[in-house]
């Protein structure tokens, strides 16, 4: 009879025989095989018996899963027929699909090889071994599929495979061989050494037998191999002293993952028909194990790529002191649970800020959800960020989660906190601080865990004190803070944002040979850029749009752009022109670090850090200009 076991997830060891015609496999009590697993759909898929000639099958399907369901480490997509050996995995759960009691088992029944015709000598042993071997092989396999599963490595595989097969087999020797089909090599696990041979040559093992393996897919049994005919020109034979081999595939329906050998030496007992069932049986349950560490593999280098491609898309550019500092901080706060808040202008990059600490903390793998307060009316933004049921207003159709419940596990970035109207700021310090909300109209609480990044283009300080935001709130929120530099006070990360803006819209608009004129960023940088970064960019986008040649020049430079920078230019020009006489460098050093104290309203550690001087540097300034007086902030 037909069944599952389960080899890795809830109840490993369990076994379930196929009984019915159609077997349900899902988290819901009411499946066939109920997986009490959050990975595991409702219904996650079903398995349908089939006539088949004399025998029956059964052919596997995914019931439109949340996570899909993998044979062998293959996701599919159309009903699957299923083989003896197969691994299903849905979710966190592994399940080993066996047809039949192991002692009337064919080893075409548990790997996908066929018999070669092996002529053995006369003198070789029964096909099965002994009576009562085959339950305790039985029994070897299940403890070699519960090992199986928990390997990560090849380290962890071979070291498994090895120890399995010299226990069971009882071979002088064992070498699991990897194909690598991009190479179109061998390679040979070395246990002793615990890693990959470069060259099969180098290993004292039959390569003739290896190669007939894998030239035929099928399992080989050479009992005696001295008088063997197929291995009359294999020098390694008489060489190694090799009395006796077994070589069976590790494969996947067609697909050659490798071999498993094994010989013995001298006057060795010869191995079975029973060695070469059991060696196959081990090298199929091998191969499905190979076959998820390359999906690992595969996935982790495409998990990679994608991490690489979302830095890239959410990419912060910058060079300028100020910047540095923000990115030491995202280093810092991205790891830990703690919330953030994010100061600065418009246009400044908050939202941008918000994506890198995701993408470089431990949820990044989970949602990220961005919501701007100040774009929702009071009346809607509780239900933007903690849902409703049906009924709950007029318009209320039908249950919809909130922000919050969409953000579960992973981050919820709240832009403009500080629109946050009074009401709603209570209920948000509710979920921060015990992760538990209400959606709107509803009668129970709902558990999330979510890490809220805020933002705000307003001092919160000032608002606390004005009365206007919720002072336990913002000491909530205030755990982690950092302020963002307006673009007029990056200077040298002008240029540089420029050229990135224009490689970018260049690409998109397939222009790549644009350029700037030298006298467009010498323009950019007179300009005062009030939008800060949002403002730049929406310029550079739309000065490629309107291109007609490859150069962009001054002309094509917005208007108001120009005509800012061009009112600044006749001021400068008008005070030369009515006598003023020019500012010393005193004063326009003394000049530039009042404007920076009015900014950071008095932080002298602040404000050293925008001038980009220590701090002492910055009192011995002060004291030499006559401005000590000022309050120091922090």
């Amino acid at each position: 009879m037909a069944k599952l076991i389960v080899r890795e997830g809830p109840a490993p060891g369990a076994s379930y025989e196929l009984v019915e015609e159609v077997v349900s496999i899902g988290r819901d009590p009411v499946n066939t095989i109920q997986i009490p697993s959050d990975a595991v759909s409702r219904t996650h898929a079903t398995l349908t018996r089939a006539i088949e000639g004399e025998r029956d099958t059964w052919v596997l399907r995914d019931m439109r899963s949340k996570n899909g369901t993998l044979l062998n480490g293959r996701r599919i997509e159309e009903p699957a027929p299923l083989a003896p050996g197969d691994e299903i995995r849905m979710g966190d759960c592994a399940l080993l699909f066996i047809d039949r009691e192991f002692d009337t088992l064919q080893e075409a029944d548990l790997a996908p090889v066929h018999d070669l015709e092996v002529r053995e000598s006369a003198a070789a042993p029964a096909a099965r071994g002994p009576a009562g071997e085959s339950p305790q092989r039985l029994q070897a396999l299940l403890e070699l599929g519960h090992a199986l599963s928990s390997a990560r490595t090849y380290a962890d595989l071979f070291s498994t495979l090895c120890s399995a097969v010299e226990k069971n087999v009882r071979p002088h020797r064992v070498v699991p061989i990897l194909f690598d089909e991009r190479k179109g090599l061998l390679r040979p696990w070395i246990s002793q050494r615990g890693e990959f041979d470069r060259a099969l040559a180098k290993v004292p093992i039959s390569s003739t037998v290896v190669n007939l393996v894998r030239e035929k897919k099928v399992g080989l049994l050479v009992a005696a191999a001295q008088s063997d005919r197929r291995l009359r020109e294999a020098q390694s034979i008489a060489a190694h002293h090799i009395t006796t081999a077994l070589c069976a595939p590790m494969a996947l329906g067609d697909h050659l993952l490798g071999v498993l050998y094994a010989d013995r030496l001298g006057d060795a007992e010869r191995f079975t028909r029973a060695d070469l069932d059991l060696l196959s049986a081990i090298g199929a349950q091998a191969a499905v194990t190979i076959e998820n560490l390359r999906v690992r593999e595969e996935m982790g280098r495409e998990r990679s790529v994608r991490e690489r491609e979302a830095r890239g898309a959410y990419d912060i550019v910058g060079a300028c002191a100020p910047m540095q500092e923000v990115f030491r901080f995202i280093a810092k706060a991205a790891p830990a649970e703690a919330g953030v808040l994010i100061e600065g202008e418009s246009g400044t990059g908050k939202e941008l800020v918000a994506r890198a600490l995701h993408l470089n903390s431990r949820r990044k793998h989970q949602p990220f959800e961005a919501l701007n307060c100040a774009a929702m009316a009071p009346t809607l933004l509780e239900s933007e960020l903690f849902g409703h049921v049906k009924g709950s207003f007029t318009g209320a159709d039908r249950d919809r989660p909130g922000r919050f419940e969409l953000a579960d596990g992973g981050t919820l970035f709240l832009d403009e906190i500080g629109e946050l109207p009074d009401g709603s700021q209570s209920k948000l310090l509710r979920v921060i601080e015990d992760g538990t909300l209400r959606r709107v109209g509803d009668v129970k609480d709902r558990k999330v865990n979510v890490r809220v990044v805020a933002a705000t283009n307003k001092k919160l300080a000032d608002e606390v004190a004005a009365g206007r935001f919720r002072e336990d709130l913002y000491f909530r929120l205030n755990i982690l803070k950092i302020s963002l530099p307006p673009l007029r006070n990056r200077g040298e990360d002008i240029d540089l944002l420029a050229e990135h803006y224009l490689k970018h819209f260049a690409d998109k608009c397939g222009r790549p040979a644009l350029r700037f004129d030298p006298d467009v960023l010498r323009l950019f940088r007179r300009h005062e850029w009030r939008g800060n970064v949002r403002e730049l960019r929406n310029a550079v986008e739309r000065m490629v749009v309107m291109a007609e040649g490859n150069t962009l020049g001054t002309e094509e430079v917005p208007y108001e752009i120009r005509s800012s920078v061009k009112s600044v230019e006749v001021r400068e020009t008008t005070a030369v022109e009515v006598g003023e006489a020019l500012p010393t460098l005193r004063d326009l050093e003394k000049g530039h670090i009042e404007r920076v104290l009015r900014h950071t309203a008095g932080n002298k550690k602040e404000a050293a850090r925008i001038l980009d001087i220590d701090r002492s540097t910055l009192y011995a300034k002060l004291k030499a200009y006559g401005l000590e007086s000022k309050e120091e902030g922090a």
